[in-house]
């Protein structure tokens, strides 16, 4: 799933709003991949996997989303404006 964080504790944790709509997911620094949780800032995107925690649902393997994926649309866009031209 994607989404971004849209609160972060200094305890450690925060939640993350899903692109999709549904309720917010709670993540714990434990869950993040390559991420320091202290460089997540707020409105960040993030990848992430729901998991069964102590409490309910939480997100796990937590990682920086990839921007690489907007950039072929970019190359494609250019390459229907070539052909209309």
């Amino acid at each position: 799933m994607k989404g971004s964080i849209v609160r972060k504790r200094d305890e450690g944790y925060g939640f993350i709003k899903p692109v999709d709509g549904d309720k917010d997911v709670f993540f714990h620094a434990s869950a993040l991949v390559d991420i320091d949780f202290d460089s997540l800032n707020e409105g960040d995107m993030v990848t992430f996997d729901i998991e069964e925690g102590p409490k309910g649902p939480a997100a796990g393997n937590v990682q920086r989303a990839s921007d690489d994926a907007s950039a072929p649309a970019a190359d494609d866009t250019a390459t229907e404006d070539e052909a209309a031209a």
